[in-house]
């Protein structure tokens, strides 16, 4: 089992993410922050990277993130992801992109938790949502 490292100027550092706090979201997932941009070790647009677990049967809130884009890698699970008017089944090994500015939510539809990591990063410009996408 890894234990938390870190170097003499606090700028690398290896955390085991069971050992994070896990919280309930506002949007309803438990969620591990494992790091965020707060803690200063982030030079770049990265905002937080959080370990999240979503029971079956669950589904988080929809919302938005007007200016922040999100990338997914499940770890454990199934379930149904929607963004914007689109759908689609992600299962353990499946990797996400959720675009800037665009409604989401996941659901369980599985009979185990979803587990799954989230790394995000603030946008470099105005997000363009469903700019040019052919919905309306």
């Amino acid at each position: 089992m890894t234990t938390d490292a870190t170097d003499e100027t606090g700028r690398f550092r290896v955390v085991t993410a069971d050992g994070v706090e896990e919280g309930r979201t506002a949007t309803g997932l438990f969620a591990r922050r494992v790091f965020d941009a707060g803690q200063g070790l982030f030079e770049s647009s990265f905002q937080f990277v959080l370990k999240n677990r979503l029971p079956p049967g669950e589904k988080n809130m929809r919302h938005v993130h007007e200016d922040v884009e999100k990338v997914y890698y499940f770890l454990e699970g199934r379930g149904e992801v929607s963004c914007g008017p689109w759908s689609r089944g992600v299962e353990g090994g499946d990797f996400l992109f959720f675009p800037a500015n665009i409604e989401h939510e996941i659901e369980n539809t599985g009979d185990v938790d979803m587990v799954f990591i989230v790394v995000a990063a603030r946008t470099l410009g105005d997000a363009r949502g469903l700019e040019g996408s052919d919905v309306i």
